[in-house]
């Protein structure tokens, strides 16, 4: 099975959308929910951030895995 891997421009730019759609992500929740349920907005950009960071580190370890075999 044959790998692609992104040139690093792409990558860049995949990881900027994704930063960028997480930061949106966050302050959206934090001005449109905020004095809703007030301290549970922190936890929930909390969870969002560390999720799509965790996506990160799994899946480039993940094809790192697969790109060596």
């Amino acid at each position: 099975m044959k790998l692609y891997i992104l040139p690093k421009g792409v990558w860049v730019t995949s990881h900027g959308f994704i930063i960028g759609g997480l930061i949106l992500l966050s302050v959206g929740l934090g001005l449109g929910l905020g004095p809703i349920i007030h301290g549970v907005v922190g936890l929930i950009i909390a969870g969002i951030w560390c999720f799509g960071g965790g996506l990160c580190f799994v899946f480039s370890t993940a094809f790192r895995k697969l790109i060596a075999k």
